[in-house]
């Protein structure tokens, strides 16, 4: 934090801030996040995870809610219960993390939150299986029996949401791509922050946002191929941008204008679009990777979280 606050002073004093409209607060935790990443994401992933997991993280809006750790189809999930929660509604969270870390318990547990109190609802966060030790398909397997066991305990799909972010809204428009191809009912809707949309990662804006966000491509494609298995990275099961779209449910896209996998992001939501989906895009001007995570420290992360609270709510309010 120190070498990124003296990186962030100086910039300033020679009149090069690293974006033209960053508070000096939140450019000093881009660039904290950036050079964490630039020495952590080169570890041993055992170890990458152990220090993620082992990280203090904000809990203003974990302690407004209350948190019930427990199990559905055999997956571990959280409950996040507002006070006077909506009976018969959920969100479904499956949190972000290249398919390497994270959890629903430490790195995302103040975003599923607050997205659980702003909405006033019922939010489940899904700690699904992690590669390298469970590479595709264990993830969507996951997703799957939780969905099923939401849906076995009394809540109908159409009074379910599912989101995510990064890796995780990858994994929540897998798991609505294998309910449609299945056969069987799809969620109401679909929250997707920032998708993982295409693991080759083919769009220009990695290059040319690298210096505003927090990750690289080389780093991600190794964290791809260790989730990925033997599957190439383009195929659809693990890229959604090559997926066949139609007949999806609504579906809300949020992408930050100054994150890396912006144009990935963008096609994603472009081909939804296309194929007939109704698709709301909403975009975070000058914000990196997962704008909402910034809604307490940058105005446009907070449109991004009241973004998707509406959403929710529209899509859930004349739910049974």
């Amino acid at each position: 934090m120190l070498l990124a606050w003296v990186a962030t002073v100086w910039g300033r004093l020679r009149g090069r801030p690293r974006h033209p409209r960053w508070p000096f607060v939140f450019e000093l935790m881009v660039r904290f996040l950036r050079r964490d990443w630039d020495e952590s994401a080169a570890w041993p992933f055992e170890r990458l995870r152990a220090e993620v997991d082992g990280r203090p993280y904000p809990r203003d809006f974990a302690k407004r809610v209350r948190l019930e750790p427990t199990t559905l189809g055999g997956v571990p999930v959280t409950r996040f219960v507002p006070e006077g929660a909506q009976r018969g509604k959920l969100l479904v969270f499956f949190h972000g993390g290249s398919y390497i870390y994270g959890s629903a318990k430490t790195t995302h547990a103040e975003l599923i939150a607050r997205l659980a109190f702003e909405s006033g609802l019922e939010a489940v966060g899904v700690d699904y299986r992690l590669a390298p030790e469970h590479p595709y398909p264990a993830q969507l397997q996951d997703a799957l029996a939780v969905f099923e066991a939401c849906v076995a305990a009394g809540t109908p799909e159409d009074a379910i949401v599912v989101a995510g972010d990064s890796a995780g809204g990858n994994l929540a428009f897998e798991l609505q791509l294998a309910l449609r191809d299945r056969g069987r009912p799809q969620a109401r809707a679909a929250v997707l922050i920032s998708p993982w949309s295409d693991l080759e990662m083919p769009g220009a804006s990695f290059q040319e946002n690298e210096p505003l966000d927090y990750g690289t491509r080389q780093d991600l494609l190794r964290q791809a191929k260790a989730f990925a298995g033997d599957l190439p990275l383009s195929d659809p099961r693990l890229s959604p941008v090559h997926a066949k779209l139609e007949g999806l449910s609504p579906t809300l896209v949020t992408v930050g204008e100054a994150e890396i996998p912006r144009d990935d992001i963008l096609s994603l939501a472009a081909r939804l679009e296309q194929a007939g989906v109704a698709t709301t895009l909403h975009r975070a001007k000058d914000m990196p990777h997962n704008a909402p995570v910034f809604a307490a420290y940058h105005p446009e992360g907070k449109a991004a979280l009241d973004a998707i609270v509406a959403f929710l709510k529209a899509q859930l309010r004349s739910a049974a």
